[in-house]
Order: structure tokens, then C-alpha cells, then sequence
């Protein structure tokens, strides 16, 4: 089954999610406080699994696993347990099967990997020698597969996406998002092109929220003048 999706981002008053370029708070206060406003928010969601899209996951892990291999046999387990200590697990889908992870946390958290029939031996060692979880599936991009294979195998039941607009962007069109936990950060952008909170990768005719409604469930005001805004999505329509 699929855990429920709830997409937890922050972004400035015009959508936009690149944080150096939002204005400083008007009383001085530091614009580090804000985003510490934002991380606390996403703790409260209660979710067994928070997750970044790959771009966003390369701040942390910015180097490519380098070593060709061989292709992973059909006779291979599809399911790898490694370190399992934290409450919660940090997800990373890894379709091209090459982030070079240097430890087996993020923040504090137990990495658990999906990648794809296109990994190799070689690749999935590597995962193992630093005790991080993986499952294996037949496609990577394939955002359903995947998630279902994370609730089937590990239990995950619910997951919070906090980075990337176009991982919002391409869970959206696949109609997989329950629901939008939006933090606004009173400060603006302003530039044309930045990216924003759905940043789905298509042509000019392409409508990846068709069919989806938003129901407002609550808005509060937080410290510094940080907003929370959290929204039910309802589909018409399912893929």
C-alpha cells in the first residue's frame, strides 16, 4: 500500500524555494530562526520517513559513486536492512544508482535507498559496507512502484517530501500527493524562472494538477511571522 504523501516545503511569499535569495526579516531577526521555525514544523507532522528529491540530496552527498560494475542478477534480494536506529528513516530515490554516501544517516536519521534494476553489484556493496537500508525495484522513476515498495517493505505508512520542486512537481502529476504542508517565509524573491513549490518538468500543454482539488485544513501564524498553511488534496482522477 502506499504510504500517505505530504509535501512539507517552505518558500517565500511568491512560491519561491531558494532561501539566500529571500529578503532578511524586517526586525533583524536572523533568517537561520525561520527555517529552524520550518524544521520544527516538519517534526510535528509525525511521519515515519521524510524524503529529498536527488538535487536537493546532492547538497549533502555531492560526489557520484565512479566504479562501473556489473548488473545486478535476477536472483539478487531486493531487499537489503542495514542500521536502523532512528525513529524516523530518510528516504532517497536514486534511479541513477549513483550518489556516493558517506554515512548511513542524514541528520540523524536512518538512510533507506530505492534504486532499480539498472544498479550494480558493485554499487549495492557499497550500500552494505555502510550499513544503509535499500530496496530494489524494477524502475526507479517510477514514483508509485516505489513508494509502495517502501510501505510493503519497511512499514513506512507515511512520508514527508521536503525538498524539490520538481520531486513535488512529478508526485503532483502522478496525483500521489495527499498533502501540501506549506510554510511561507514573510520575505520575497521576486525574479522570474526561480524555482517554486511544483516545478513539473513538461510542455506548455500539460496540466499535472488536472482533477486535483485543495480543501484548507488550517492556517496559524508561528514565530518571526512564519505562516503554516496545510492543505487536503481531493483527485477526480487517479493514474
Amino acid at each position: 500500500m502506499k504510504p500517505k504523501v505530504i509535501c512539507h516545503i517552505m518558500s517565500s511569499v511568491d512560491g519561491r524555494l531558494l532561501n539566500d535569495r529571500w529578503t532578511e526579516p524586517f526586525d533583524g531577526t536572523p533568517a537561520s530562526d525561520l527555517l529552524q521555525v520550518y524544521a520544527a514544523i516538519g517534526r510535528e507532522l509525525g511521519t515515519d520517513a521524510w524524503m529529498f528529491g536527488k538535487n536537493t540530496l546532492h547538497a549533502a552527498f555531492p560526489y557520484k559513486w565512479g566504479i562501473d560494475g556489473h548488473a545486478v542478477s535476477s536472483d539478487s534480494p531486493t531487499v537489503f536492512v542495514g542500521e536502523r536506529r532512528s525513529e524516523r528513516m530518510f528516504i532517497a530515490a536514486d534511479p541513477e544508482a549513483d550518489i556516493f554516501f558517506t554515512s548511513s544517516s542524514l541528520r540523524g536519521d536512518n538512510i533507506l535507498v530505492i534504486v532499480g534494476r539498472n544498479a550494480t553489484e558493485e554499487y549495492l556493496a557499497h550500500l552494505r559496507e555502510k550499513r544503509i537500508s535499500y530496496v530494489i525495484v524494477e524502475d526507479a522513476t517510477d514514483l508509485r512502484e516505489s513508494l509502495e515498495a517502501v510501505g510493503r517493505e519497511f512499514g513506512i505508512r507515511c512520508i514527508s517530501v521536503q525538498g524539490g520542486g520538481i520531486l513535488n512537481g512529478a508526485l503532483l502529476a502522478e496525483g500521489l500527493v495527499d498533502e501540501l504542508s506549506l510554510v511561507i517565509y514573510p520575505g520575497i524573491d521576486g525574479l522570474s524562472g526561480v524555482p517554486s513549490i511544483f516545478e513539473y518538468v513538461g510542455s506548455a500543454t500539460d496540466r499535472p494538477a488536472a482533477g486535483q482539488s485543495l480543501q484548507l485544513l488550517s492556517a496559524e501564524q508561528r514565530e518571526h511571522g512564519v505562516m503554516w498553511l496545510r492543505y487536503k488534496f481531493h483527485k477526480k482522477r487517479h493514474k
